[in-house]
C-alpha cells in the first residue's frame, strides 16, 4: 500500500504550492524553502531506498496521481498570471473568494515587492520542474500510449521544453554517455556552460531527428497533423498566448522567465545525472553509464527518476518497477542536494572528483578507461586519476 501513497507525493506537494502562492507577499519564497528543507531532511536522515518494486501492482492506482499533475500545474501557474495581472481574469479572483473564502485580491495587493516575485518564479519554476519535466519525463517514454504522451508534452509545455519529448527519448537514451549527446556534461565542465550547449543543440537534435523520420514517411516536420516537434513547439506558443491575454506584453515576459527557470532546473539535473562519464559509441547502454542515487526523498517524490541507472537500462520501464542497482555508480548526495551544488562549480568539481576516480577504476571497462583518459586529461580538473586502461 505504501508504494500507491508515495506517488500522491508530488500531487501532495502541487496543492501546497497552490495554497502557499494564494497567500501572496513573501509566501512566494516558502514553496522553495519547503521543498528545500523537506527533500535536504528525507536524503539526509531517511534511510536509502533499496526495496523492491511491488510484486502487486494495480496500475492504474499507479498511474492516477501521474495524470492529476497536469491540471494541478494549470491552476497553479493560471493562479500566478493572475495575481500577476491587473484585472479579475474570468472572474477568478471573485469566485474563490466566494466559494473557497481566499481573498486573492488582497493577496495580490500585498504582493509589491520584486523579491516577492524572484521567490514566486523560483518556487513554480520548481514546481513545473519537478512536477511537470519529472512527470512529463515519465510519460512521455511511452511512446505506444498516445493519451500518456498528450499528457506529458503539455507538461513539457510548462517550460517551454516539448522538444524534450522527442530528444530525450530517440536523441539521450542512444547517444547518452557520447560525445554526441549534449544532455551528458563533460569532465570539467562547469553547469554554466553545459546549460547552454544542452539547450541548444538538444532542440536541434530533435528538430533533426523528426525532419528525418517524417521524411521516410513523405511527410513535413512543418505539417501539426504529422510532426510533433512542430505540435510541440505550437503548445509552448499557447502558453505565451494565454500569459499575454491574461498580463499583457508584461506577462509573457513574466512567463518567459517562469519558463526559463524550470527549464534550467531540468538543466541541472541532466547535468549531474551523466558528469562525466563515458561510453564507446555502439555499444549497448549499461547501469553504469548513469550516476545512481537512492536517496530516499530523491527515489521516492521524483517518481524514482534517481533510480536512474535502470532507467537508462530500460528506458520505457514504468517509474514503479525500477531497481535500486545499489552497486551502480552512486552519487555523492540526493538530487535536491547535487542540483545546490552544481551551482557552484569549484564544490561540484571537489565532490565529484572521488566518484569519477571510482568509477574510472572500478565499472569502466578497458575500453572506456581509454576514453576516461583522454577525457580526464582534457578537463583540467585536479585530483583525476589517470587508470590503467588495461586494468580487468
Amino acid at each position: 500500500m505504501s508504494k500507491y501513497l508515495k506517488g500522491w507525493m508530488m500531487p501532495g506537494l502541487s496543492v501546497l504550492f497552490i495554497w502557499a502562492v494564494s497567500h501572496g507577499g513573501w509566501w512566494m519564497w516558502s514553496p522553495f524553502l519547503f521543498a528545500i528543507t523537506v527533500f535536504l531532511a528525507a536524503d539526509m536522515f531517511m534511510p536509502r531506498d533499496t526495496s523492491e518494486p511491488p510484486k502487486v501492482q494495480i496500475r492504474w492506482l499507479l498511474n492516477l496521481p501521474l495524470y492529476t499533475i497536469l491540471p494541478l500545474l494549470a491552476v497553479l501557474n493560471f493562479l500566478v498570471m493572475w495575481m500577476f495581472s491587473s484585472t479579475d481574469v474570468l472572474g477568478f479572483g471573485a469566485w474563490v473568494q466566494q466559494h473557497l473564502n481566499v481573498d486573492l485580491f488582497a493577496a495580490r495587493a500585498a504582493t509589491d515587492h520584486w523579491g516577492m516575485w524572484a521567490g514566486c518564479i523560483v518556487s513554480v519554476g520548481l514546481m513545473n520542474a519537478v512536477g511537470g519535466t519529472v512527470t512529463g519525463h515519465e510519460l512521455t517514454h511511452r511512446t505506444g500510449k498516445p493519451f500518456d504522451l498528450f499528457m506529458g508534452r503539455w507538461m513539457l509545455a510548462f517550460t517551454c521544453d516539448t522538444s524534450f519529448a522527442i530528444e530525450h527519448v530517440y536523441g539521450h537514451h542512444v547517444r547518452v554517455a557520447t560525445p554526441e549527446d549534449p544532455a551528458t556534461a563533460r569532465r570539467g565542465e562547469s553547469f554554466y556552460q553545459f546549460t547552454v550547449r544542452s539547450t541548444i543543440v538538444s532542440y536541434v537534435h530533435a528538430y533533426q531527428v523528426e525532419k528525418a523520420r517524417l521524411a521516410k514517411l513523405g511527410k513535413s516536420v512543418w505539417n501539426p497533423l504529422a510532426s510533433p516537434f512542430l505540435r510541440g513547439n505550437l503548445e509552448n506558443l499557447c502558453m505565451f498566448l494565454v500569459a499575454y491575454l491574461m498580463a499583457g506584453w508584461a506577462g509573457v515576459g513574466f512567463w518567459a522567465l517562469l519558463a526559463f527557470v524550470g527549464k534550467q532546473y531540468l538543466e541541472i539535473t541532466n547535468y549531474f545525472e551523466h558528469y562525466g562519464l563515458v561510453r564507446v559509441p555502439g555499444q549497448p547502454v549499461q547501469p553504469r553509464h548513469s550516476w545512481n542515487s537512492n536517496h530516499w526523498g530523491s527515489t521516492n517524490v521524483l517518481y524514482s527518476l534517481a533510480r536512474h541507472s535502470h532507467h537508462h537500462a530500460e528506458g520505457e520501464a514504468p517509474y514503479w518497477t525500477l531497481y535500486a542497482y545499489p552497486t551502480a555508480p552512486m552519487l555523492p548526495a540526493g538530487y535536491l542536494s547535487m542540483l545546490l551544488i552544481a551551482l557552484v562549480p569549484p564544490l561540484f568539481k571537489k565532490m565529484m572528483t572521488p566518484a569519477l576516480n571510482d568509477w574510472d577504476e572500478k565499472h569502466a571497462t578497458p575500453a572506456e578507461r581509454k576514453l576516461a583518459q583522454q577525457a580526464s586529461a582534457n578537463s583540467g580538473m585536479r585530483g583525476l586519476k589517470i587508470v590503467n586502461a588495461k586494468l580487468a
